[in-house]
């Protein structure tokens, strides 16, 4: 039985209004610096992870500011400067923010489309099944519905089908 949480479209207003939303979170003006790492770049930059950050912390906010002659070092040796590191973690602590903000977002809008495919879904299902049982009393026209339905549902498993509510 289907369970009708949802049953709405966007306006075209709407729509505009997120596109406009995304458009502005994707622009250089609102992130100057952006990055399309490929997936073994993904995997092999170093990178801070929640055992490493308190590290990383400790050495760009005390240790750097305290010791010159090591962070001048380390500049020296091309990893930049102890205010271009303090600047990357204050950018990766900003991020860290919005990013969490973010995919709370997109766990809301996929949550969404799930419910409502799963309505739609469910929909077919009995028209399906509904399609079926005309055809077997002759209702002229049923056949080929259920014809055209019968691959999605005949192929199915146990894992493609919602359970029965």
């Amino acid at each position: 039985m289907p369970f009708n949480k949802i049953n709405i479209t966007l306006t075209a207003a709407q729509i505009t209004s997120i596109q406009t939303a995304i458009h502005a979170l994707k622009s250089t003006a609102n992130l100057p610096a952006q990055f399309n790492l490929t997936k073994a770049e993904r995997r092999t930059l170093p990178n801070i992870n929640s055992s490493r950050y308190p590290y990383v912390q400790r050495a760009i906010k005390n240790h750097g500011t305290n010791n010159a002659v090591l962070a001048n070092g380390v500049a020296g040796l091309g990893a930049g400067t102890l205010t271009e590191a303090a600047n990357d973690l204050t950018f990766y602590d900003q991020m860290e923010n919005i990013i969490g903000q973010l995919m709370q977002i997109v766990e809301i809008y996929q949550d969404t489309q799930q419910v409502a495919g799963s309505e739609a879904y469910l929909w077919t299902r009995a028209f399906y099944n509904m399609a079926k049982s005309a055809a077997e009393n002759h209702v002229p026209g049923s056949d080929a519905v259920a014809d055209d339905l019968a691959s999605m549902f005949e192929k199915a498993t146990s894992g493609d089908v919602p359970p029965e509510n």
